[in-house]
């Protein structure tokens, strides 16, 4: 696509502003509901990493509106928890420009990963941070395509600490202790 500028001589992509968005359906519950089960969550500042119940709430507004599609035989039993991450796969139709498959192709191959693996691994990653917010992400994205495109390398945005990386920590911390404890402890036998 032919860059554009927004009258500022910035080229930015004349679209940047307009990112396609598939209008949420409404949903209508009988009853209490969690946050975020009737009505879709928005981007609230200062928010933290998705939470489980955020995340199961969501999951049943969605499994609310694929029920009101279906034939009342055909509806589905709306969760009471959340399905295991080993647990089975869902199909996914996603479109990306073909240059971000290739490299995509190039990175599953140089980490002996399927595809799937790598996109699921990214993915996963992505879900324990906190969400941007909306225009902070609209402007990583283009600034990420740009950078494809021109072939640079891109410095990493910060990112929050991920919960898995204090848990990490917190083993190695208590395997050092340890090693100190038994180092310590030989010493004074000596």
């Amino acid at each position: 696509m032919a860059k554009s500028t927004d009258g500022d001589g910035s080229g930015v992509h004349a679209r940047r502003l307009n990112l396609p968005r598939i209008a949420e359906p409404q949903v209508t519950i009988d009853g209490p509901a969690m946050p975020g089960e009737a009505v879709p969550l928005s981007y609230e500042p200062g928010r933290g990493p998705l939470t489980r119940d955020e995340v199961l709430a969501n999951y049943r507004r969605r499994q609310r509106i694929r029920n009101d599609r279906l034939p009342p035989d055909k509806h589905e039993q709306l969760a009471e928890q959340l399905p295991d991450a080993q647990g089975p796969k869902d199909p996914v139709n996603v479109r990306m420009s073909t240059l971000v498959v290739e490299y995509l192709n190039l990175y599953a191959l140089l980490e002996d990963l399927p595809v799937t693996a790598v996109l699921e691994a990214a993915v996963m990653e992505m879900v324990l941070r906190s969400p941007q917010r909306p225009d902070k992400a609209k402007v990583r994205y283009f600034e990420l395509q740009e950078a494809l495109n021109n072939g640079k390398a891109l410095v990493e945005a910060p990112a929050s600490p991920s919960p898995l990386d204090l848990v990490r920590l917190r083993q190695q911390a208590a395997e050092l202790t340890a090693a100190i404890d038994d180092l310590e402890g030989g010493a004074r036998a000596s």
